[in-house]
């Protein structure tokens, strides 16, 4: 875990912020009692997460799919190669939106725009270190030599800068 006391608070703001400005529907599905809080929601997203992430085509068309995520300092990091239709898409249209959905009792649900940074740069240096500490352990230390191969074949780290946050969790009930 990297966040920092404002980082966590910088986190709750705009959950905050997002549940007051939502509609009438959201807030009934996102009550309360199920919000999660920016403290909860950075201890149950440590490590990799799977998000679906949906970004516009050309023909202004949704566009989704499945990245390998890190919530960082608050925000979401995924990364990409440099020629992909996502990096293309998200290069010519910054808008982005990223869920996860590990359960039907969890999620998180972030809008905002893609800030596009090379793999290979200082400011993506936490999100290799992230990948690092997932992938080593599963695929052995010959991941490791993969991260100068991404990079030199023009690999792109994506920080969401969101405007929008929702996160919930709600305890099953035993039957």
């Amino acid at each position: 875990m990297l966040e920092t006391s404002a980082d966590i608070a910088v986190l709750q703001a705009l959950l905050d912020r997002s549940i007051a400005a939502a509609g009438p529907h959201l807030r009934e599905i996102f009550t309360e009692d199920v919000r999660m809080t920016a403290s909860e929601l950075v201890s149950r997203m440590s490590g990799m997460r799977l998000l679906t992430v949906a970004g516009v085509s050309a023909a202004g068309r949704p566009v989704a799919g499945a990245v390998d995520g890190y919530l960082l300092r608050g925000e979401l990091w995924f990364s990409s190669g440099g020629n992909a239709v996502r990096t293309r898409q998200l290069r010519r249209n910054p808008a982005v939106s990223a869920t996860w959905l590990p359960d039907e009792s969890t999620q998180l649900i972030v809008h905002g725009d893609a800030e596009i940074t090379p793999f290979g740069d200082e400011r993506a240096a936490e999100l290799r270190q992230a990948m690092l500490d997932h992938y080593l352990p599963v695929a052995g230390p010959e991941w490791e030599a993969f991260i100068p191969q991404l990079i030199a074949e023009g690999a792109v780290a994506f920080r969401i800068r969101a405007s929008k946050a929702f996160a919930y969790h709600r305890v099953p009930e035993l039957s």
